[in-house]
């Protein structure tokens, strides 16, 4: 039997990290969020299998069984692993324009040259890797929402929902049509799984986002990057919490925040 988590406290839930993000091997960052009695993965994309999910909770006193909603914030292929899903998960929340704009894309899949075309006049900007990548996986089964095996547990969120009683979706895109990032409030402030609207620390600190190799559109990224910075502490999708009004490297530990940089409030 899985040891009781931590509880949150009465002033907000809990984060922690399950796996950090890192640019250079394109792995994403997958977060933990214990508010109450729910329990939600946020971005399970680094864990290739229920195994390697189960590894990451254990410290945390859980298994993939006591996770009860998995979040995506979007659903590029290094963010979104349905291989890391739990068979008994209630829930499984995907940003609504997002789905609505693959959707749009998947009838192009039959002809890959049209596909490619069409990913590239709706993004401003997007590297041969990825663009390889994404073609790739024109008709993956992960994209085929109405087949998956959790079809019936799809719920599809726009901005301002909130999945549990301390968390809220905030809408950050640019990076990708309709990106959802998930604000938290926590005893230490309020902490911000951003996806991909902000990569790393230096990406927070770059003057501008000409370094992004995926831009779906400059402005609304530039301004998404604006609002993470009202966060105490951000999440971002490939590097170290940090928090952006100081610009220091934060724990992965909502409970350990304020000895590294967040003062209490």
């Amino acid at each position: 039997m899985a040891k009781a988590p931590h509880r949150a406290p009465a002033a907000g839930a809990r984060v922690l990290g399950l796996a950090l993000g890192t640019r250079l091997t394109l792995r994403a960052g997958a977060t933990l969020v214990v508010d109450g009695d729910t329990r939600i993965v946020v971005d399970p994309g680094p864990f290739q299998s229920l195994a390697e999910l189960a590894a990451a909770l254990q410290p945390h006193g859980l298994t993939p069984a006591d996770i009860d909603t998995v979040y995506f914030t979007h659903l590029h292929f290094d963010h979104y692993t349905p291989a890391a899903i739990p068979p008994g998960v209630r829930r499984v929340c995907i940003p609504a324009a997002e789905r609505a704009f693959i959707d749009a894309l998947t009838p192009l899949a039959a002809d890959l040259d049209a596909y490619r075309a069409r990913l590239l006049e709706t993004h401003e900007r997007i590297a041969p890797v990825f663009l390889r990548e994404f073609v790739r996986l024109a008709r993956d089964a992960r994209y085929d929402f109405a087949r998956l095996p959790y079809t019936d547990r799809l719920v599809e969120l726009g901005p301002d929902a909130r999945p549990s009683a301390h968390t809220r979706t905030v809408a950050l895109p640019g990076h990708c049509p309709g990106q959802l990032g998930l604000e938290v409030t926590t005893a230490h402030g309020t902490v911000l799984i951003a996806g991909d609207a902000v990569l790393s620390l230096a990406d927070w600190q770059a003057p501008d986002v000409s370094h992004h190799l995926i831009v779906h559109e400059r402005a609304a990224l530039i301004a998404s990057r604006e609002r993470a910075g009202r966060a105490d502490c951000v999440v971002p999708g490939h590097g170290d919490w940090f928090s952006p009004r100081s610009g220091r490297v934060l724990a992965a530990d909502s409970d350990l925040i304020a000895s590294t940089g967040v003062a209490t409030a």
